[in-house]
């Protein structure tokens, strides 16, 4: 595994040498699970809740057991090429990964690009690894979780309004493709705070194992409170709050990067598992899995360093997804050969195919149209 994991590592570093990325990387984590059933080997179980919901509409908690495995996930946020991957057993916990996953991609990257921002979602994320974030020099940007102290402190101080700076903006944004696209109008308003002190969790190791003890010193954090963003207005408490470790100068970037990070989940991990079957296991066996998401992964980012430049020569720099990409060939070459023949290959529209193998239109139950 590690002579396959060093020639991954060796492909994205080309990619990176080749400016595939840029000089500065936001690099974007977050996880998911490949399930399997409990004949798997290799892989762990863990018990979760789930809600179901009955023919009279009555939500039921059911407890389950899950197989499989979980995979964690950095890419890059403006190529979504990924940059490192970690698979582990599917009852770890995200958070032990993410200082591994970061270490990595920094060797990786070393001498070719550097890591200046890392996002991460809300299961990936703990004090102590963001305490680490900040000695290494990344910046970091994480959403808070709703149980948390400083959450619920950062609400309470924008209602009050003091010590807060207010940042707006308002912008179009386009959906669709081609006739069907439309612009829409969004407004975004967050608000920033510095010095609170009532999450305990951002620290050293040791500070996080006496985190509950009534004398210990809180290390001061920042605050970014979204009262309105995506076309949502949730007041002046607001809802979401961004905690990132750098100054709040430029109050939307935290906005701007979770923003980003919503596109793992279609832009990798989601095409990773549709187009590319990345949940479709060759076999149920731990290397299987390990070999298949590496390799996976692999390819899609070599693809994607690819497709990147001939996109913005065909499509004038619009920027399409995979699946769309993909029609968008079949449409341009349906009617395009391989073919190989003496050590030699070239590209053949079926009709000159045709010629070659001395078929004549007339014999064909459907002539090809000039």
């Amino acid at each position: 595994m590690r002579d396959r994991a060093f020639v991954c590592n060796g492909a994205i570093r080309a990619l990176a040498k080749a400016q595939s990325v840029g000089a500065q990387v936001t690099g974007m984590a977050d996880g998911t699970d490949l399930e399997t059933t409990e004949r798997s080997t290799g892989g762990g179980q863990v018990t979760r809740q789930r809600r179901s919901e009955d023919t009279r509409g009555r939500v039921h908690a059911l407890e389950i057991t899950v197989y499989g495995w979980n995979v964690l996930l950095l890419i890059e946020a403006t190529t979504k090429i990924p940059l490192e991957v970690k698979v582990g057993t599917i009852q770890e916990q995200e958070t032990h990964g993410t200082r591994a996953l970061v270490t990595q991609a920094r060797a990786t990257l070393a001498g070719a690009a550097r890591r200046h921002t890392v996002v991460v979602a809300r299961g990936v994320w703990e004090g102590t690894a963001w305490w680490w974030l900040d000695q290494q020099g990344l910046t970091c940007v994480v959403p808070a979780k709703d149980h948390l102290e400083g959450t619920a402190d950062a609400r309470a101080q924008t209602v009050v309004g003091e010590e807060i700076t207010v940042g707006r903006r308002v912008h179009r944004v386009r959906h669709g493709q081609g006739r069907e696209a439309w612009t829409e109008r969004l407004e975004t308003e967050v608000v920033g705070m510095t010095g609170l002190t009532t999450d305990d969790q951002d620290g050293t190791p040791a500070h996080g194992r006496q985190g509950h003890r009534r004398d210990v010193q809180a290390t001061p954090i920042n605050a970014v409170v979204v009262r309105q963003g995506n076309g949502r207005d949730d007041g002046p408490a607001g809802h979401t709050v961004f905690l990132p470790d750098a100054l709040v100068d430029k109050l939307l970037r935290p906005f701007d990067d979770d923003d980003d990070r919503r596109l793992i989940e279609h832009c990798c991990i989601t095409e990773a598992k549709q187009p590319w079957e990345l949940g479709h296991l060759p076999q149920n066996t731990d290397r299987a899995v390990r070999v298949h998401v590496l390799f996976t992964l692999l390819l899609f980012a070599l693809a994607t360093a690819y497709r990147r430049p001939c996109e913005r020569e065909a499509m004038g720099g619009e920027p399409v997804g995979w699946q769309r990409r993909r029609r968008q060939l079949l449409e341009q070459t349906r009617e395009q050969v391989i073919l190989c023949a003496q050590g030699d290959d070239g590209i053949f529209h079926l009709a000159e195919y045709s010629l070659l193998l001395g078929v004549k239109r007339k014999d064909l139950a459907f002539p090809f149209l000039p």
